[in-house]
């Protein structure tokens, strides 16, 4: 019960509202977004002041003994031009094992904020801070969730080159940390997580290149997956975006392949921007 005190303390200083924490105030957006998201690294942008995103995330992952699918449902919100707020839930999990009868499921909750620093010193560097926390909603023993609280601060840096066409090279870093169960001889492990990569925008069409990589054996786990995914965004009418990427992967403990799509839309609450 402590850890998990500890756990929502942590989180509630970071969503503090942030008049309280920084001295930066909310400016006018000078900087180019050409995309919402990527497909497995968070990037800094932030959802401008009561704009909402909702987004799809169909999911397969395929391996030497099983196949997955699942679907991921997400909501971010802007409490300001810097500071969002964002919600995401696996509503569906199928898992189909070579030798056993298939199981499906709803999965964890994540729970997240992030604030961003855009343009800093009037540059095209970019820096934003954040914070996950897993609630556990799936069925552990059926392999559909992690039946654990765990919560995750992380970094997102980004550097724009407008003369590229707005191409931005983007990396992601952090920390996971697991709430061990009661009662559980088995230890729960931290784990680290890298990520980062390349995108260039063609007029509605952006190219994507991510490599991200996953592991506890430093904190003496047995996770280690290496990702190297290419894939493409398309900017379509109305606010709209979607986009598809294939992570293969380069290690024995990865996945041989996933596919991942994303379908995003976005507005604004308020007719008129402040």
């Amino acid at each position: 019960m402590k850890s998990r005190i500890t756990i929502l303390t942590l989180f509630c200083l970071l969503t503090y509202p942030q008049s309280k924490i920084v001295a930066q105030n909310d400016t006018d957006k000078n900087y180019y977004q050409p995309i919402q998201d990527v497909f497995q690294t968070e990037l800094v942008y932030p959802q401008e002041k009561n704009e909402v995103q909702l987004s799809l995330f169909p999911i397969f992952r395929h391996s030497d003994n099983e196949n997955y699918i699942g679907l991921l449902l997400a909501t971010e919100y802007g409490l300001t031009d810097n500071w969002q707020i964002s919600f995401e839930w696996k509503t569906f999990q199928g898992i189909f094992p070579d030798s056993c009868p298939s199981i499906n499921g709803i999965g964890d909750l994540d729970i997240g904020t992030q604030y961003s620093f855009m343009n800093i010193g009037n540059s095209n560097f970019h820096a934003a801070f954040g914070l996950e926390l897993t609630v556990p909603l799936g069925n552990a023993e059926k392999g559909l969730g992690e039946d654990q609280w765990e919560y995750e601060p992380y970094v997102s840096l980004a550097l724009d080159f407008p003369s590229l066409n707005h191409a931005q090279l983007f990396a992601q870093a952090g920390l996971g940390f697991a709430q061990n169960k009661k009662n559980n001889d088995e230890p729960e492990f931290n784990e680290l997580a890298f990520s980062g990569g390349l995108f260039v925008p063609f007029n509605k069409i952006t190219l994507v290149s991510e490599l991200s990589w996953t592991g506890n054996k430093w904190d003496g786990g047995e996770e280690d997956e290496l990702y190297l995914t290419p894939g493409i965004i398309l900017n379509l009418p109305g606010n709209w975006e979607t986009g598809l990427g294939i992570p293969v992967g380069l290690n024995k403990q990865s996945d041989d392949f996933m596919i991942l799509a994303i379908l995003t839309f976005e507005f604004n609450l308020t007719k008129n921007d402040n």
